[in-house]
């Protein structure tokens, strides 16, 4: 114990119990204030000050003084632990929570993935998990509930990612890749071998993600090649136009590198897939603009809203993160990226009718940053702080690598700011970005 009452590890420790009962930096704050006798509130800096003093902790920039650290203790006290509550925290049986989660495959937010996570185990003994490790152990032929039964783990695999680090799933997500690939070395009936080849593609695709947030270039380069390997073997094209477009994220933001692979991506899927095709031409969007091209990126982006009107975003696993909120937030890229002020402004509002306390904390990782751009361009560098706050707030909960390069762009558009918000964020965001790079996948 330190003189000032904190235990060694306390950064560590407070961003654990913050994660731990689901609140943002800005939350944790409030509670600090909440916390404080009256002399002490009267003491205390603006609220801002109070979340980049948090920041700093978090970061282990420095330790708590005599005063924060008896807030902490008391906002700890007031607020028991829940169980299960932080995004970095996996479930005990997390295969079954994917099957669980995929077999419904309806959007579902954090606290709901929580509640599946209390009884999924107990579901995964039914029947389809029992004729799945019969069939692992060579006693039992896989048919079509078993096979199922892997289709649906992946698909909730997917929708996982949205509220659990990559970095949490990914042992599982292999775990679950050998089984296929066990049940694939056995003796299948073509139509059941094609379905196992399926799965194994649309895994591997999150697999090579999750390598890539861990920046495992070797291991995102092996799962790139099989996702790309299944794809060949099934003819499912868009397996492979799926792992360009994630590869288009992952070129070190070499924006000619990522057109050419998206193009490729489009030209392989042709007139299928709609859910696919619109998110691979809003990617487009966002790429042309960056690049200048005003013309292509809002060719592009119009299409891609005319594809997405009637785009079933379920039909693939991957497919499932491109909700009207997600679908707008790339919208704003584009008009952003162009300085289209008007299409900006309605593209927020449409936003802003689908972000609430049920947002998934991925999500707001590139949302929220995207916002904040927006905002800043449109003359409201307040509103843009406090959605920078909120970008920073999920994505140093996830660890998410996409969340990181956006919030990037967002500090270096702060710099000329002489404003004070402005200032203090910039600070706060130098203290708490990472320093390790993800590797450049060219």
């Amino acid at each position: 114990m330190s003189e000032n009452g904190v235990r060694p590890g306390w950064a560590e420790d407070i961003r654990a119990k913050r994660l731990c009962r689901c609140w943002t930096q800005n939350e944790l704050a409030r509670q600090l204030e909440l916390a404080a006798d009256s002399r002490t509130r009267a003491a205390l800096p603006s609220r801002s000050s109070i979340i980049r003093e948090v920041r700093f902790h978090e970061a282990g920039t420095h330790q708590p003084g005599p005063v924060y650290a008896e807030l902490y203790r008391r906002v700890w006290m007031r607020n028991p632990e829940p169980t299960a509550e932080s995004p970095s925290d996996l479930p005990s049986d997390p295969m079954a929570l994917a099957w669980t989660v995929g077999r419904l495959n309806l959007r579902v937010d954090r606290r709901t993935v929580l509640q599946l996570a209390a009884t999924a185990a107990a579901g995964a003994a039914i029947d389809p998990a029992q004729r799945l490790m019969r069939a692992l152990a060579g006693d039992h032929r896989p048919d079509d509930t078993t096979i199922a039964h892997l289709e649906d783990r992946t698909r909730g695999f997917h929708r996982l990612e949205e509220h659990i680090p990559g970095k949490s799933l990914y042992p599982a997500l292999i775990t679950h890749m050998n089984e296929v690939s066990a049940l694939l070395e056995s003796g299948l009936p073509d139509d059941h071998r094609h379905r196992l080849a399926v799965v194994a593609g649309e895994s591997a695709i999150l697999a090579a993600w999750f390598a890539w947030e861990q920046g495992d270039e070797q291991m995102t380069a092996s799962h790139t090649r099989l996702a790309n390997l299944a794809a060949r073997h099934t003819n499912d094209d868009s397996i492979a136009a799926c792992m360009a477009g994630y590869r288009s994220y992952m070129v070190g933001g070499n924006g000619v590198r990522s057109t050419q692979l998206i193009r490729w991506g489009l030209d392989r899927i042709g007139e299928g897939d709609p859910a696919t095709r619109a998110w691979l031409l809003a990617r487009q969007g966002e790429e042309k603009a960056l690049l200048g091209d005003h013309r292509s990126a809002l060719c592009s982006i119009r299409e891609a809203m005319d594809i997405y009107a009637g785009a079933d975003i379920d039909a693939r696993p991957w497919t499932c993160f491109l909700d009207p909120g997600r679908f707008s937030s790339m919208s704003l890229t584009v008009y952003s990226r162009l300085r289209r002020q008007d299409d900006s402004v309605t593209a927020m509002h449409e936003i802003a009718l689908h972000l609430g306390a049920t947002t998934e904390i991925k999500k707001l990782c590139v949302v929220k940053a995207e916002m904040a751009l927006a905002q800043y361009r449109l003359g409201d560098v307040t509103e843009a702080v406090n959605s920078a706050r909120s970008a920073l707030d999920a994505t140093t909960a996830m660890g998410f690598p996409l969340g990181w390069d956006r919030l990037d762009n967002v500090a270096a558009e702060f710099k000329p700011s002489r404003t004070q918000v402005a200032k203090e964020f910039r600070t706060e965001y130098a203290a708490t970005r990472p320093s390790r790079k993800q590797p450049s996948l060219l």
